[in-house]
């Protein structure tokens, strides 16, 4: 394990401390550190500016001839005693390290098969690494090896993984509430900016996780676009209320607010996006919940959807399947083909235009004896049937 021991004084004397474990760190005010040493397999980087900027000193592992900082030249700026501002502790040799004339990076230098966890932003402070394939049902059973007197569970705030790591976290024990699918190569520098379905974010949630060196199944190629999604709705404005963020639209004088609540996959063969329309008329809030289930090469599969007015009325659920395309419908494949539309697309809409209509046509033929056609809640139909048709379009198949 890497480890780095700096001292206040000269020689290795007065107080000191230690690091453990690849991490980086960086302070407002200089370190009163006037000495330090390096074990095997230690690369370790100082700065004398905040954020690693500044002048710069790579230290190799098994270094212990920095008794005395202050001979050692930091460049026109004098020497490194009571200097240091930032540091980097890396359990790898970085590929950057060699060459004197190629500057430290923010590279976090993972393992193809590694994830990071780490208490701060931009992958500071205590740091615990995970190798796949591993997984923990409970990080409050566990402590990261910088600091043993930190649990994982609760702390985590930001998170990267190689570029041959599929990550999976959970903000409950035993891989249970909301989730959050992370692929490879990715990085996550501040979880109090990643949007945690169905509201909230992710800084200092995770509680469980699970971690692949191979991609788990072939969901996780797979996947929904939501800046497409709701760029879709012209003008749409982002807000957020006790329930989470939402995006209010407005069409045909009445506004509509669209949530997306969830992004799961209840197997291994579909995928479900959870979506909540809700209008509000005269203090009445109407809602519909709409569950869209998308099969693995993107195509729909069924909407499962619950319709309860602000007066009370339930309409009856429903779940409308994703249907055969009759032979009297395809008869149209043949002009939509003429204006450059191909035959397999044409079948794909076809079948979504036909589910949507079922939708509209059941859920509309209730609603019609309920209010009049002016009403705002009457034009909750189509804008349900444009929240399915803008989540097919935002779906994203991998190749």
């Amino acid at each position: 394990m890497a480890t780095v021991t700096f001292w206040n004084n000269s020689d290795f004397k007065g107080m000191s401390d230690t690091f453990n474990g690849a991490q980086r760190k960086n302070y407002s005010t200089s370190q009163a550190w006037d000495s330090l040493t390096t074990g095997a397999s230690t690369w370790l980087v100082v700065w004398d500016g905040h954020d690693y900027d500044g002048n710069y000193m790579k230290i190799d592992p098994n270094t212990g001839w920095y008794n005395d900082l202050k001979k050692a030249g930091r460049g026109s700026d004098g020497n490194w005693k009571n200097q240091i501002k930032a540091i980097m502790i890396y359990g790898n040799q970085p590929s950057w390290w060699g060459s004197s004339s190629t500057p430290p990076n923010n590279d976090l230098n993972l393992q193809p098969h590694d994830c990071v966890f780490c208490t701060g932003s931009e992958f500071n402070d205590d740091t615990a690494v995970y190798p796949a394939n591993a997984s923990d049902s409970d990080l409050g059973d566990n402590y990261f090896v910088t600091n043993p007197s930190v649990k994982l569970a609760g702390t985590i705030g930001s998170l990267a993984t190689g570029s041959a790591a599929w990550l999976q976290i959970w903000n409950g024990t035993n891989y249970t509430g909301s989730t959050l699918r992370v692929y490879p190569s990715t990085k996550h520098p501040d979880l109090n900016k990643m949007p945690r379905l169905p509201d909230g974010d992710w800084k200092n949630q995770i509680q469980s996780f699970q971690l692949w060196n191979a991609i788990p199944d072939a969901t996780w190629n797979l996947g929904f676009d939501e800046n497409k999604f709701f760029g879709a709705f012209p003008d749409a404005v982002r807000l957020k209320d006790s329930s989470g963020p939402y995006y209010h639209y407005l069409t045909q004088d009445c506004g509509y607010d669209i949530r997306l609540n969830g992004v799961t996959y209840p197997d291994a063969y579909t995928m479900n996006l959870a979506f909540r329309v809700d209008y509000d008329l005269t203090g009445k809030n109407d809602k519909v919940t709409l569950d869209l289930l998308i099969n693995l090469d993107g195509s729909f599969n069924s909407v499962t959807y619950e319709y309860t007015q602000g007066d009370a009325v339930q309409i009856p659920s429903s779940v409308i399947k994703a249907v055969d395309v009759s032979a009297e419908v395809l008869g149209a494949v043949g002009a939509l083909e003429t204006a450059g539309i191909s035959e397999e697309a044409a079948n794909s809409f076809i079948e979504a235009f036909d589910t949507f209509c079922k939708v509209f046509n059941k859920i509309s033929n209730v609603l019609f004896k309920l209010s009049e056609s002016n009403d705002g809640r009457f034009y909750m139909v189509p804008v349900c049937s444009h929240v399915l048709a803008r989540a097919l379009s935002a779906v994203t198949v991998a190749n």
